[in-house]
């Protein structure tokens, strides 16, 4: 448990297979409306993220649309913005003045133009007629675009929802496990709130190391780990 700009100075270089991770999205709610913050160091990040990432791994980061820019324009000063995905949550942020929020943006990154990880799968979105290409490759699932709109939410009854305001689907974080690391690989949460990148990566033959500084949410993350494993 502690802040991830000191714990990765203890990461050690080139050690990782994929940083997957949700920071805090430097929105804040007040006077009925969502303000704009910026009071995360991206420069600092970015460097440690840059300097413990293989080669060939990839960086994927989920950001909101009204900081969304300003991250992007300080990670791609030294990585190469690979995709740049939405996903469609479908429970919005109420707004007054403004339209309903619904999505969230996840920035993919990599090192190497010519070598990174990537495994191709199928979205859950059924085709909606087989088609030639359908038929011939037997696949009856829609290819995967950078729109994601087939993955629940979580919401108050979900079976997997804790303690945690901006958890993040099991199924969700499984998809960019699946796509953007192999089994028995180390991938990498700087800001782990709940755990839910330990969970899938467990679930998913991975390794992991895990950051996370508030201790309501590391216990959290320490409870779930300890209730899968038993389980297991």
């Amino acid at each position: 448990m502690g802040d991830c700009l000191e714990l990765l100075k203890n990461v050690k270089n080139e050690s990782i297979d994929l940083i997957a991770t949700d920071p805090p999205y430097e929105i804040f709610f007040e006077k009925n409306r969502w303000d704009s913050k910026n009071s995360l160091n991206w420069e600092v990040l970015r460097d440690e993220f840059f300097r413990v990432l293989k080669s060939n791994g990839n960086l994927i980061v989920f950001q909101g649309w009204s900081n969304v820019i300003n991250t992007n324009d300080k990670l791609s000063k030294k990585f190469i913005l690979k995709n740049w995905i939405i996903y469609d949550r479908i429970k919005g942020r109420g707004a007054l003045t403004n339209l309903v929020s619904t999505r969230e943006d996840i920035l993919w990154y990599i090192k190497d133009q010519n070598d990174y990880t990537y495994n191709k799968i199928s979205s859950t979105i059924k085709k909606k007629t087989g088609g030639t290409i359908g038929k011939k490759n037997g696949n009856i699932y829609r290819a995967l675009s950078n729109v994601w709109t087939d993955i629940s939410p979580i919401v108050p009854w979900s079976k997997e929802r804790v303690a945690h305001p901006t958890q993040k689907p099991e199924q969700l974080i499984d998809r960019i496990i699946n796509i953007f690391s192999n089994e028995n690989d180390l991938v990498l949460d700087p800001f782990a709130g709940s755990g839910t990148t330990a969970i899938s990566a467990i679930k998913n033959k991975r390794n992991y190391v895990c950051f996370e500084k508030e201790k309501k949410y590391f216990e959290i993350m320490k409870e779930r780990i300890k209730n899968l494993i038993e389980t297991s």
